[in-house]
């Protein structure tokens, strides 16, 4: 499995306390006020919602299932009334409860998503290392995400690489005129083209690009098929 570029990692903080009040907010960065459901499972570790923060391990654990084998990829992962049409995994999980946790580790999102036509700088604080994995028989099977995307030529459908390896970039998503976070209006999650409303997104410089990117079938479990999408945050 291809090794991400190297990233900083700072030390672990002390356990995290269950949440009783409204959740912290990051610079420029807010989730609504709606609080959401929070279960302390212990040693260092919280499910909110559907998803799993492992404090320890700097981790969020989402399951998913999935969506696309084929055809032309925007995203990687959103929710069910996403956009579902151009995503190769779905979740249950919500935008909200994925950003409290991340908050909760102290990520500190990324306001600017860089040039255009060119990879984006990803700084510690903001940097995520992104894994799927699912069960089979034997061993789960986990490779890094950018595996499931391949880079292809849209003229003919050639595969011309997979998507470059490394950190993804946590910008957070943004709050709307109206005062909505657009990712759970438009349930955007991990966005391989450049998307101001998705959680994340692909820094590198083939995001400008909207008709290149395609799933690596090779690479992916049958659709329907659950998965576990695991973000360390560096």
């Amino acid at each position: 499995m291809e090794e991400p570029a190297s990233v900083a990692i700072s030390d672990p903080s002390p356990p995290l306390p269950v949440p009783e009040s409204p959740l912290p907010e990051a610079p420029s960065r807010v989730v609504p006020a709606q609080k959401p459901m929070v279960v302390d499972l212990g040693a260092g570790r919280l499910s909110i919602g559907a998803i799993t923060l492992d404090q320890k391990a700097r981790s969020i654990t989402i399951p998913a299932s999935v969506n696309m084998r084929e055809g032309a990829i925007e995203y990687v992962l959103c929710g069910q009334k996403g956009k579902v049409h151009e995503s190769i995994f779905t979740t249950d999980a919500t935008a909200r409860d994925i950003h409290v946790a991340a908050l909760l580790l102290g990520v500190k999102p990324a306001g600017d998503l860089g040039p255009e036509n060119a990879a984006a700088r990803v700084k510690q604080g903001c940097a995520v290392i992104a894994t799927v994995e699912w069960d089979r028989n034997g061993p789960p099977e986990k490779i890094y995400l950018n595996e499931t995307i391949h880079l292809s030529d849209p003229s003919n459908g050639s595969i011309l690489s997979v998507l470059a390896s490394g950190a993804w970039l946590y910008n957070g998503s943004r709050i709307l005129p109206d005062g909505v976070f657009a990712a759970s209006q438009e349930e955007s999650i991990i966005s391989i083209i450049r998307d101001d409303d998705s959680l994340i997104n692909n820094p590198s410089a083939s995001r400008d690009n909207d008709e290149i990117h395609t799933p690596n079938t090779s690479k992916l479990p049958n659709k329907g098929h659950p998965v576990r999408i695991i973000l360390e945050l560096r």
